[in-house]
């Protein structure tokens, strides 16, 4: 007897793709999930990413069990709509995780042959997290003021 069943998975139409929100602030979650160190080489990954509901009625992006990245305003209505259809099933989406400009950004549909499209200006409102170590923030003595 199996101690849990696989949630079937449904997947998510996304033709034209999208890049993931907050991408910034979610350096860290984006790293844990590629599983390649602090400073992995600047590579696509294909990921397979799940749509789950968020807080305020977003949609976040999960990719190995960590949330990676929001579903943008332009692309939520659709998304949702697709998530309420779903009902207890999965719903999922192709995807790829690269580096852009010193950032890793998550990149919902198929990879584009001609390259990525520029991100969109104000996809990302959230500020990065502080440097911490154990907790305690770490400023730069040039940082003070």
């Amino acid at each position: 007897m199996a101690l849990f069943r696989r949630r079937p998975e449904v997947p998510a139409n996304v033709e034209d793709g999208f890049s993931a929100a907050e991408a910034p602030a979610m350096q860290r979650s984006i790293l844990e999930a590629l599983g390649l160190g602090d400073r992995p080489a600047p590579a696509v990954v294909p990921a397979r990413l799940r749509v789950e509901g968020g807080a305020d009625g977003r949609l976040v992006l999960v990719w190995r069990n960590v949330i990676v990245g929001f579903v943008p305003p332009g692309a939520t209505a659709p998304l949702a709509a697709q998530l309420a259809a779903a009902g207890d099933a999965t719903l999922v989406a192709p995807g790829a995780v690269h580096h852009v400009d010193g950032t890793w950004r998550v990149w919902v549909g198929a990879v584009p042959t001609g390259g990525f499209p520029p991100v969109p200006d104000g996809l990302d409102t959230l500020a990065p997290p502080e440097t911490t170590i154990l907790g305690v923030p770490v400023r730069r003595l040039d940082h003070r003021g």
